[in-house]
């Protein structure tokens, strides 16, 4: 499966908050430089282990996704448009495609 690489920011609870396995923040800079959050439980991230309300963030992690297609921007840089299948969608807009670079995918 191709994955999307990302950036935990953050433990989205308190360490007071009993609830597992916890919530995270993750952020996306797409093809355009605009950034997205998602929030969601940590293995939906790959990130294992490492994410933890007392890890040092951020930390790399990755989405699952699918490649939807494949263009050119006007620049003539190539731009992937991915979907992550709804989950995680993104904060705003309740998305789950994006345009992303082709730098930004982990191919299998």
């Amino acid at each position: 499966m191709t994955s999307l690489q990302c950036e935990a920011t953050r433990w989205a609870l308190d360490d007071d908050d009993d609830f597992y396995p916890g919530w995270v923040e993750v952020r996306l800079t797409d093809a355009h430089g605009r950034q997205w959050v998602f929030f969601d439980k940590p293995p939906i991230f790959g990130g294992g282990d490492a994410l933890s309300p007392k890890a040092t963030y951020p930390i790399a992690v990755t989405i699952g996704c699918v490649i939807l297609s494949r263009t050119s921007d006007p620049d003539g840089n190539e731009v992937v448009t991915i979907s992550t299948g709804g989950r995680p969608e993104a904060t705003e807009g309740d998305r789950s495609e994006f345009d992303v670079r082709p730098d930004q995918l982990v191919e299998p």
